[in-house]
């Protein structure tokens, strides 16, 4: 039995400024999901068999790096808005607090948000999806502390505080760190 996901899956994660380290985690639990990962766990080959193959994309808006992340990281950009194809899944983890996206960025979220199989923030990822008008109509969640503020300034949004609560198709969410994992595991459709 082959994996039902496309071959291979294009993850995109964007950088904005100085991106938290802990907010891009989800990425690992696909990267577990890969035949090298199942392989070296040990894991049966009818479940090997199903393996995802997976292409990162690590993206900013010039396509210049590395990317600084918080505690010191750094990662290496591969791509920019402007070079970077059509993903299955985009990924933005919070940026520092004052940051606003560029119209170009705006385009650039909007444009992948069109096609994308899941679209996911977490924690202040939420502020490149809000600020480009990406969660108007849509569900989404945020850190539990911003979301009575964030449902006065932001009422064209349906805010709820359980990640997977109202979802319907390509709803977003923006959970804290933790809830990234686990959320992304259930977006994705993977292994549940």
């Amino acid at each position: 039995m082959s994996s039902p996901y496309p071959s291979p899956l294009k993850v995109g994660i964007f950088l904005a400024s100085h991106v938290q380290l802990l907010d891009v985690a989800p990425i690992d639990i696909l990267g577990m999901l890969e035949e090298y990962w199942l392989r070296a766990s040990g894991v049966p080959e009818n479940l090997v068999a199903q393996a995802l193959k997976i292409e990162y994309y690590f993206i900013n808006e010039d396509g210049k790096g590395p990317n600084q992340m918080t505690g010191g990281f750094k990662v290496e950009v591969t791509h920019s808005i402007t070079t970077c194809p059509p993903l299955d899944i985009l990924l933005i983890g919070g940026p520092d607090p004052s940051y606003r996206p560029s119209p170009a960025v705006q385009q650039f979220l909007h444009t992948q948000c069109a096609h994308v199989r899941a679209f996911m923030t977490v924690c202040l990822g939420y502020i490149p999806a809000l600020f480009s008008g990406i969660l108007d109509g849509k569900t989404a969640t945020a850190p539990r502390e911003l979301l009575p503020l964030l449902s006065e300034e932001a009422p064209g949004v349906q805010w709820v505080e359980e990640v997977g609560e109202g979802w319907e198709g390509l709803d977003e969410w923006s959970g804290g760190e933790w809830a990234g994992d686990d959320g992304g595991v259930h977006e994705g459709g993977i292994g549940g």
